[in-house]
């Protein structure tokens, strides 16, 4: 793994943390709609980091959760409830983007906030041990 692999799944990481942070922060004001859309992107930055270690990369949602779902939970190395968890995300991130009528409500935002922090965590802890091992 080079130095400037390394350090593209590092930024890629902190994009995903920092996108996290904001939704938490969307979710104290009290604006739960994009709460829930930033949630669903800091795990769709993330997967973007796992994909990359496959050497992988999507600019289709539908193709970064599948390939998610083939190479990471089909092979046993995250639990299938966390493809489950995704789906979620991105189902409430359409409402809280593109809906006018349904909206997510605080209860959903906070689940989708818990959600994406939990797959966010273990998968940087993947990650940093693929790095560590060199791939």
């Amino acid at each position: 793994m080079t130095n400037e692999f390394k350090e593209q799944l590092k930024r890629m990481i902190e994009k995903s943390q920092q996108t996290l942070k904001a939704a938490k922060d969307l979710l104290e004001h009290n604006d739960f709609d994009s709460a829930s859309s930033r949630a669903y992107y800091s795990v769709f930055y993330i997967l973007g980091a796992l994909l990359l270690t496959k050497n992988l990369s999507f600019s289709k949602h539908s193709a970064v959760i599948s390939s998610f779902s083939r190479y990471f939970v089909k092979e046993g190395i995250f639990p299938s409830d966390f493809a489950k968890k995704i789906k979620v995300l991105r189902k409430d991130r359409e409402i809280g983007d593109y809906d006018y009528i349904l909206t997510v409500d605080e209860e959903k935002a906070k689940e989708g906030i818990r959600n994406a922090e939990e797959i966010i965590k273990e998968i940087k802890t993947y990650l940093k041990k693929s790095i560590v091992s060199g791939g």
